[in-house]
């Protein structure tokens, strides 16, 4: 199973090491994870806020991003086609347009988008479009395959 990251997801599993977010990248399993170009330097962008809330040391945290730069397949904005972007547009402006390419690369690729963001899940289900994936189904797939 192929799922696009959310930033915030990757937030999760900075702050919580040992939370279920942060299991999921760990777990031994076909899960493999898409994202955007820009998704580490938003992080490197939050990196203090991240460091005041987490239980990891500098380097630690700075280990953890890199096994994240290594699991995560990141997909340079240019590579999506402008109408997918126009699309997302559409979708997140009245929303959250910081996840435009989020969105745009979910219309691209066709892969769910799996993100904690209550607000931009809710404004684009509102909106029809049924594009996420929760962190609990996809720990169920994980733990299902494994049985």
């Amino acid at each position: 199973m192929i799922v696009i990251t959310d930033s915030n997801i990757i937030f999760s599993a900075l702050i919580s090491p040992n939370g279920v977010v942060a299991s999921i990248f760990s777990a031994k399993s076909n899960l493999q994870f898409l994202a955007p170009g820009y998704l580490f330097e938003e992080v490197y962008n939050h990196l203090n806020k991240i460091a005041e809330k987490t239980s990891l040391s500098k380097k630690e945290l700075s280990e953890r991003i890199k096994m994240f730069q290594k699991r995560i397949k990141v997909i340079d904005t240019k590579e999506i086609p402008q109408k997918y972007i126009i699309e997302a547009f559409s979708i997140v402006e009245n929303i959250d347009i910081d996840d435009i390419y989020f969105v745009a690369l979910h219309l691209y690729k066709k892969y769910k988008l799996w993100t904690s963001d209550k607000q931009l899940i809710a404004g684009v289900e509102a909106k029809g479009y049924k594009i996420f994936i929760t962190t609990a189904e996809i720990r169920k797939k994980l733990y299902k395959k494994k049985q």
